[in-house]
């Protein structure tokens, strides 16, 4: 045999076999003999025989990938979301086809459109983007199961958190900490939505505001649309010019935290001492800033919606919320009023 890649033909040649027998045996096709498709394994292995992806797929009518539809993959919960769910579909041998829409360009995202899709993944994960009734329709359209991963959709499979209840956490940590001028950094791009984390997030703040018979008027609200570090040192200047009397911020996020502890420290205020900073994810950076997070899993988040998916797959369409817990982990960044 001459050297270069090994074929089909190839490989029926030496067992003396058609290809599409050779085909059938790969495929675990019926209409092959137990003695032919034990050689045709064989040889197979002794001739390193690997058959492409566009062919298996032509053969069992599966593409062995599942769509990852996403804003970006730069912001540190995208790619760890991204990283945790290819590593679930490669030990399972699926491969991720990632299909992005952009949330930060002027006019809004870019819509859904299923040809991008269509025929090629067998399932789409959605991380962290609501659809519209419009997009949803084309997302059935697809005619493959699909779950969200962080926003809510009515309707799908939904893995995350409790929103409200992790910003309530990092509200009741400041609280106990004797603060009482809480402002907020909150997300914009899906407000619209009640089930995305931005909305129950900033519900999360004011409830347990609320509770403690504290203001949570909107001069102590301060939106972005999008929760970057960028983002969140402009929404942190923005609040810290009409309320210079907070002793605490809660971001919606660890990004946008970091950007208000960059803000503090522009204006010579010192985060934690005279300031009190918290943020929500568990970002890698959270020990470098010394900011004070409330924790979520999104590696397990993200490959829990990757099984989900491959269980629908398999044959069990059940609708499924799972809902992950928190962990607030304190740091410089946050300390007692009476501290300051």
């Amino acid at each position: 045999m001459s050297e270069g890649k090994v074929r089909i033909e190839d490989v029926a040649r030496e067992a003396g076999v058609s290809t599409a027998t050779v085909s059938r045996t790969i495929h675990g096709l019926p209409g092959v003999g137990a003695e032919t498709r034990e050689q045709v394994l064989e040889i197979t292995r002794e001739l390193g025989y690997i058959p492409s992806h566009s062919a298996m797929s032509l053969a069992s009518g599966s593409t062995h990938s599942i769509g990852l539809v996403l804003p970006d993959v730069s912001r540190w919960f995208f790619a760890n979301a991204v990283e945790a769910a290819e590593q679930i579909l490669r030990t399972n041998g699926y491969d991720a086809l990632i299909y992005s829409l952009p949330d930060y360009r002027e006019g809004g995202r870019r819509r859904f459109d299923p040809r991008v899709l269509d025929s090629k993944v067998d399932a789409v994960a959605v991380i962290s983007l609501f659809f519209d009734n419009r997009e949803v329709r084309l997302l059935r359209s697809l005619g493959v199961p699909a779950a969200f991963l962080s926003v809510d959709q009515p309707g799908f499979t939904h893995v995350g958190i409790d929103d409200e209840d992790a910003m309530s956490k990092a509200c009741e940590h400041l609280i106990g900490l004797g603060h009482r001028v809480i402002g907020h950094l909150s997300g914009m791009t899906n407000d619209k939505c009640p089930n995305a984390p931005t909305q129950r997030r900033r519900n999360g703040w004011r409830k347990t505001l609320l509770a403690h018979g504290l203001e949570c008027g909107l001069d102590l609200d301060s939106p972005a649309d999008i929760m970057t570090a960028k983002n969140g040192f402009v929404a942190a200047n923005a609040l810290l010019d009409r309320r210079p009397d907070v002793t605490a911020i809660v971001a919606s996020s660890d990004e946008m935290a970091m950007g208000a502890i960059q803000a503090l420290r522009d204006r010579s205020i010192e985060p934690g001492r005279q300031v009190s900073v918290v943020g929500i994810d568990g970002h890698d950076l959270d020990e470098a800033f010394g900011l004070t997070s409330v924790e979520q899993p999104v590696r397990r988040e993200a490959a829990r919606i990757i099984q989900l998916l491959l269980q629908q797959l398999a044959g069990d369409e059940r609708v499924r919320r799972e809902l992950f817990d928190t962990n607030l982990v304190r740091r410089a960044s946050s300390a007692r009023l009476e501290d300051r």
